[in-house]
């Protein structure tokens, strides 16, 4: 009887230390999925929070995703596919995002290397690190998420002033219409091929844009080549 008391107790007592072991394991689990949620902040316009780091759907071979977009100026509308017949090179970029400035210098040089026969586009996207978001210190462009698309236009604008990019920069809709297809977070080059064919769709990363960059002359020589024979 004493032994049958004894097991019955050890028995209580691991059960009640494989639930405690079990509610602490739901616990990191829940706090953990909180924090992407938190991280990655509910989308829309004005919110100050970017979307979680995303390599996106889109493939090496794919169809590039066709968009319209304008100038930050109005002046113009530039849609992808009338690009056909020349590589593409799609910037993805935003002001408030470091490594992204970092890389237009490089960008730039590019462009002028090779603007006869391939066509550079910088898309404007949402802000990486506005005032209230993921604000990153010393952050030489200080500014607030914008609200509408004359907010985003008018932060594009300034950007190109300081910077200078040489290529033309259309800005995405305020509700991220080509960067939900493009997931461009948090950096992201892509190149397109003659026919309209992604070739690139680049790296979703914080240095993204910059190793793109760096790999980018042998794939425009390699296409050029191609398109010679």
């Amino acid at each position: 009887m004493m032994l049958n008391v004894c097991k019955m107790n050890q028995f209580s007592a691991r059960f009640r230390c494989i639930r405690f072991i079990g509610i602490i394991c739901f616990y990191l689990f829940c706090s953990d999925l909180m924090i992407q949620v938190v991280q990655a902040q509910p989308r829309g316009a004005g919110r100050a929070g970017r979307p979680a780091r995303n390599q996106g759907m889109l493939r090496n071979g794919d169809d590039a995703p066709d968009f319209s977009l304008r100038t930050y100026d109005g002046s113009q509308v530039i849609t992808l596919s009338k690009f056909r017949g020349k590589p593409v090179v799609l910037v993805f970029g935003s002001c408030t995002c470091p490594p992204f400035v970092r890389s237009t210098s490089t960008i730039n040089s590019l462009f002028e290397e090779y603007r006869e026969d391939v066509n550079f586009l910088m898309i404007y996207i949402r802000e990486a690190h506005p005032i209230g978001g993921r604000e990153v210190p010393n952050n030489q462009f200080k500014v607030n998420a914008p609200t509408t698309l004359r907010e985003r236009c008018e932060l594009a604008e300034d950007f190109n002033g300081r910077i200078q990019m040489r290529m033309p920069i259309v800005v995405d809709t305020i509700d991220d219409a080509v960067a939900d297809v493009y997931a461009p977070w948090p950096n992201r080059l892509v190149v397109v091929d003659e026919d309209g064919k992604i070739v690139d769709v680049g790296i979703a990363a914080a240095g993204g844009t910059r190793e793109s960059s760096r790999q980018l002359p042998p794939l425009l020589n390699h296409l050029l080549e191609k398109k010679a024979r």
